[in-house]
């Protein structure tokens, strides 16, 4: 089992974390006959506001509060009508009728109209967080009080997917809290559980509680408690302390998971992607970076087989694809990738002597968040060096390190990204849109990559417009060899999803969306 830290120190930032919160489903100490689910939280909470973060770490906590027109089942694939009771496209398919579900109430008591969707949709359009999944929208309009009108600029296959991510709120509570809206905790969602405003501390703990009128029904589960733990060992302590419930385990601690018998294990192929990242943008290091063959020499030193042993103990899986095509409707696949660069560590040299390094050259800083990014981080750090290339790691909270990445406020790095149901979701990391989201910038300053940026947005468009699947594969697969071919954001491994539950628990264990309103305590 590899650790950072002592035993005794793990254990220590667990008491300090967890006191007061009953563990193994027992509730909280305020009220003990509540049987609470309690999670870990990798970071602390960016915004209650679903528009202001794409955080894999705040998306699955807002997924319990917060509802769209449809829902996405990552346990059996695809999406569901949620708050929409029907969805009817026109010829070719540019407007949607939308019938709302009738009695739908917002935590505040509110009934949901259609005033607050297009409200919703409204504030969506002015979020930059929210640009990749709403590009193609030109507005929404009201019909009567449970029907919507939603106009599109294009033909938009991935229709699904904007319906899903934007989410319904309520105009009188996000009026009312006006500029604290996202700051603090509110009533502005649909879903199976609300913000408890007695427990909302987003740098350590808060709580959701079962919400009495919600429109399926009041969920089994009372209260779910999210625990800040941005140490490994320490949540593995607590996970096995009774403290933590349900956990994605970090894939070094396994094995002795496994073998402990205590909970129910299960292991999937996950939707996740490590990438290493290179800022050609970087106003110190941005000329070196811009020198295709530096960047092409860095490819080289990077040993995807020796990261997924060092790190993933052999359990991930080596890939050049920023999304997993099992997860994804029209991702490209391995064998269309034509100029995989294969781990050649004297080849790396030998460009970096050819391009007048031979003793190496200095890459600035290697930006990396704490946690299990920073196991990646260290891992591709020493085969950089090993080749010549040497930087200074620096390590920060989760928080600072990402809105470095999407600021281009770095030389190196490692970032990850989840890429679900459409390969349309590239656009977070490629469109010209997506400023403030993107960890690498295209159109910047320099101008390096200002003709293929535009190439980039054409591709999308292109690739949105149609519904012919083999099209829109052979769209895709064009852009992303154009993509990986700038040697700017590269994948070195999909993680599988490791996830252990107590076995008092009945839980759907999926990577990233899940849903404790499907969950429930064993009697």
């Amino acid at each position: 089992m590899k650790k950072r830290m002592s035993l005794l120190m793990a254990l220590v930032m667990v008491v300090t974390l967890l006191a007061g919160c009953g563990g193994g489903g027992t509730g909280s100490s305020d009220d003990p006959e509540v049987r609470t689910v309690n999670l870990r939280n990798t970071a602390s909470l960016t915004a209650s506001d679903p528009n202001m973060t794409t955080n894999t770490h705040d998306y699955t906590v807002h997924e319990n509060i917060y509802e769209g027109l449809y829902d996405l089942n990552e346990a059996t694939g695809g999406y569901e009508l949620r708050l929409a009771e029907k969805v009817e496209p026109n010829e070719d398919s540019t407007e949607y009728i939308v019938t709302l579900k009738q009695g739908v109430k917002f935590h505040n008591g509110e009934t949901m109209t259609a005033d607050d969707v297009v409200f919703s949709y409204g504030l969506a359009q002015q979020s930059a967080r929210m640009a990749s999944y709403i590009r193609t929208l030109d507005h929404v309009e009201k019909i009567d009080d449970n029907t919507v009108k939603i106009v599109m600029n294009q033909p938009f296959s991935p229709i699904g997917h904007m319906l899903h991510k934007i989410k319904v709120l309520s105009q009188k509570e996000v009026t009312e809290q006006g500029e604290d809206f996202g700051k603090t905790a509110n009533k502005a969602g649909t879903g199976p559980y609300m913000w408890d405003e007695d427990n909302y501390n987003p740098m350590t703990s808060w709580s959701a509680v079962a919400f009495e009128d919600y429109h399926r029904g009041k969920a089994q589960i009372e209260r779910i408690t999210w625990h800040v733990i941005e140490d490994d060992t320490s949540a593995i302590t607590a996970l096995q302390n009774g403290e933590i419930d349900y956990m994605i385990v970090p894939i070094s601690y396994w094995e002795d998971i496994k073998a402990s018998d205590k909970f129910t294990c299960v292991e999937k192929e996950s939707n996740e992607v490590i990438t290493f990242c290179i800022n050609i943008e970087s106003p110190n290091y941005g000329e070196l970076f811009r020198n295709d063959n530096i960047r092409l020499a860095m490819m080289y030193a990077l040993d995807r087989d020796g990261i997924n042993q060092l790190v993933c103990d052999g359990y991930g899986t080596p890939t050049y694809l920023h999304i997993n095509p099992t997860y994804a409707t029209a991702a490209p696949t391995a064998d269309s990738l034509k100029n995989p660069i294969p781990f050649d560590l004297e080849k790396a040299k030998q460009i970096l002597a050819d391009e007048g390094y031979p003793d190496g050259v200095d890459i600035g800083v290697f930006n990396v968040a704490a946690g299990r990014n920073e196991t990646y981080a260290i891992a591709v750090h020493a085969q950089l060096e090993a080749a010549g290339f040497r930087s200074t790691l620096s390590v920060s909270d989760y928080s600072v390190a990402g809105e470095k990445n999407v600021q281009q406020d770095y030389e190196v790095c490692i970032a990850y990204d989840c890429g679900n149901y459409d390969f349309n979701n590239f656009e977070q990391q490629s469109a010209s849109t997506a400023v403030g989201i993107t960890n690498v910038l295209f159109n910047g300053p320099s101008g390096k990559f200002n003709d293929l940026s535009k190439k980039f947005d054409e591709w999308l468009q292109e690739g949105a417009s149609t519904s012919d699947e083999a099209e829109r594969l052979a769209i895709y697969t064009e852009m992303y060899n154009a993509y990986y071919d700038t040697h700017t954001q590269v994948p070195l491994i999909t993680l599988p999803s490791c996830v252990a539950y107590s076995k008092d628990l009945n839980a759907v264990a999926v990577p990233t969306d899940y849903r404790v309103y499907d969950w429930s305590w064993n009697a």
